[in-house]
């Protein structure tokens, strides 16, 4: 039975994946790089931080990894106030969640800065007991433990908690923290072999039905 539900925020609350992107394009462009839709990919899920130095290593660039981070946060708060709408089925499966008193936690790879501003753009912040970001962890996605910090504020055993996901790194952070997760890949990776790790994959959250 699920006593808890945390939710992933980007591509699962905010149709950002897209911004993220732009944002990481726009940025890396500055430095001399030009980002394809297969690279941004590469590191989805991750925390930018962590995406910055990736690439930095992998490129051997010379840019400052924390710098570039910022001026990526920056980019996507400024699209996600311009461009940033709600995934389909969000307000539905909070509703749910309400209905059947399952406390709701949301624990992203995002910044508390971008996370405040999806949650103020989308008017949601309120329906959530507890708000978990990646960056005040040792360790983003795939490690598990921003999930296991969501549910230890909710004080629910892991085992209890149902997580939604986009990406892969995230569906592998909810199965190493030990709990149920729902994958809702991006359209074109709907297919993919690899979310077969999930407990169950969706088109949309739409499909979503809590017990």
């Amino acid at each position: 039975m699920t006593k808890a539900l945390i939710f992933d925020m980007d591509g699962v609350l905010i149709d950002s994946e897209p911004l993220w992107k732009k944002a990481i394009q726009l940025v890396m462009k500055t430095y001399g790089f030009n980002f394809s839709y297969e690279m941004c990919n590469e590191t989805k899920g991750m925390r930018v931080d962590e995406v910055t130095l990736y690439w930095k290593q992998k490129l051997n660039a010379t840019f400052d990894s924390s710098q570039a981070a910022e001026e990526i946060i920056e980019e996507v708060v400024s699209l996600i106030n311009k461009e940033g709408k709600a995934m389909e089925g969000v307000k539905e499966t909070i509703k749910q969640a309400n209905q059947r008193k399952i406390p709701l936690a949301l624990a992203s790879s995002s910044s508390m800065k971008i996370i405040l501003t999806v949650l103020e753009k989308l008017n949601i912040k309120s329906h959530f007991q507890a708000i978990h970001s990646a960056e005040n962890e040792r360790y983003g996605k795939p490690h598990p433990q921003v999930f296991l910090s969501a549910a230890s504020s909710l004080s629910v055993l892991p085992e209890n908690c149902l997580v939604i996901e986009d990406s892969l790194n995230g569906v592998i952070a909810a199965k190493a923290a030990k709990m149920k997760v729902i994958a809702i890949p991006e359209q074109q990776e709907v297919n993919l072999p690899q979310f077969s790790i999930a407990d169950k994959v969706c088109q949309t959250m739409k499909e979503i039905t809590l017990d």
